[in-house]
């Protein structure tokens, strides 16, 4: 089984004729027939059934079709890559992550990518959960870094670990409280949350933890992103709870406090297509799964074991 073949197989798979498929691929119609027979001779299975008017995947032509794009995508980038060097260009990633990944868990995963693949570019780009499902389908990043998991068709999640939840309070405030803070110490309080979105995510999981204690939290304020909602606990105007992570970011003017009730934490996570093929890619997943695995015993206040979502 080669390369060539497998082009010679989508061929006939996406149009579901010898000769059309052919003439796709620039060559005659006999040649085509015998190089899918011997793909078929090689792999020990029929992957069509001929017909006298029709042709049609066979069950195992099916599961080919998705493998055979994986083989061929790869190979592309494989060879582009190869180019690139040849050039003096250096090869490219295009990453997507949220504010709190930014500024705290992301830098130690590029130092380590960087050593792996010291000839490779970082193209990184902060944005928002919505908007990085959105790059991951139009093609715009290959990889995000999100509270996750994400359920679409076609894009995978790794949750890279958990995190407890903290309440960030204004430090004129520290006083008032003890070494810990219950839900009923700021159940009245104005609240600063962060606004829901399309999909359920990270201010769905905060109101849940009030809901189970059959709590109304005081919302005062809703803004779009959490480094927004860390701003206005500085200013006095309220205090919020997030993801543990927040707190080694030492933002001035705020202190933070464990939540006193157990909760299950909230997820952070590796996006990705189904589809992707890059040896680039497959760097970054690994030094991003190293820091995360480094990141917990250095951190066990702020951050939980991993665990199935």
């Amino acid at each position: 089984m080669n390369i060539r073949q497998l082009r010679y197989f989508l061929a006939v798979a996406q149009e579901l004729n010898f000769t059309r498929a052919a003439e796709k691929v620039g060559i005659a119609q006999p040649p085509l027939s015998q190089q899918i027979l011997s793909l078929e001779q090689d792999l020990r299975t029929q992957l069509f059934i001929r017909e006298k008017r029709n042709v049609r995947l066979t069950p195992a032509g099916e599961v080919l079709v998705d493998y055979a794009h994986r083989v061929i995508n790869a190979a592309a980038a494989a060879e582009a890559a190869v180019h690139m060097v040849e050039r003096g260009a250096r090869a490219n990633l295009r990453v997507g992550a949220i504010y709190s990944a930014v500024y705290s868990f992301l830098p130690a995963v590029l130092r380590d990518f960087s050593v792996r693949v010291p000839n490779a570019e970082i193209n990184l780009t902060e944005m928002t959960i919505a908007q990085q499902i959105a790059g991951l389908n139009e093609g715009v990043i290959e990889v995000g870094l999100l509270r996750g998991p994400i359920h679409q068709r076609d894009i995978h999640t790794e949750i890279l670990y958990r995190e407890r939840l903290t309440v960030a309070i204004p430090a004129s405030m520290a006083d008032e409280f003890g070494d810990s803070i219950s839900l009923s110490q700021i159940v009245n309080r104005p609240l600063v949350a962060v606004a829901r979105g399309p999909q359920r995510g990270y201010s769905d999981r905060v109101l849940d933890v009030f809901d189970s204690h059959e709590l109304e939290p005081n919302i005062a304020h809703e803004v779009s992103d959490m480094h927004t909602a860390v701003c206005l606990v500085a200013a006095g105007l309220g205090i919020s709870i997030v993801p543990g992570i927040i707190e080694l970011m030492q933002t001035n003017g705020v202190v933070y406090r464990p939540l006193k009730e157990e909760t299950v934490g909230i997820t952070f996570a590796l996006a990705t297509r189904k589809d992707a093929e890059s040896p680039l890619l497959d760097h970054f997943i690994d030094a991003a799964r190293k820091q995360a695995e480094l990141m917990l015993p250095l951190h066990p206040h702020i951050f939980m074991k991993r665990a199935a979502y």
